[in-house]
């Protein structure tokens, strides 16, 4: 369950680093909330992570139990 984290963060990183060098405006509104999902699943993930029932789980009950999470509080995301 590292793994996905690792990506995540680091995907805020870069998103980080882009709304810095971005000017006021919508974009820059839009990538703050991009930011935000971002962070947010981060946080999902550490918790399911830390969770002691769930690390007892085998795969097939761990993706069901994620997609379970992520369809209780969906990111909200803006095209």
């Amino acid at each position: 369950m590292t793994e996905p984290i690792k990506i995540l963060k680091h995907s805020e990183e870069v998103l980080m680093k882009k709304i810095k060098s971005m000017k006021d405006g919508k974009p820059k509104y839009a990538a703050s909330e991009k930011l935000r999902e971002i962070r947010y699943a981060i946080a999902v993930l550490k918790q399911v992570t830390l969770d002691e029932d769930f690390t007892k789980v085998d795969e097939k009950e761990e993706d069901k139990l994620l997609v379970h999470l992520f369809t209780q509080n969906p990111p909200t995301a803006q095209a």
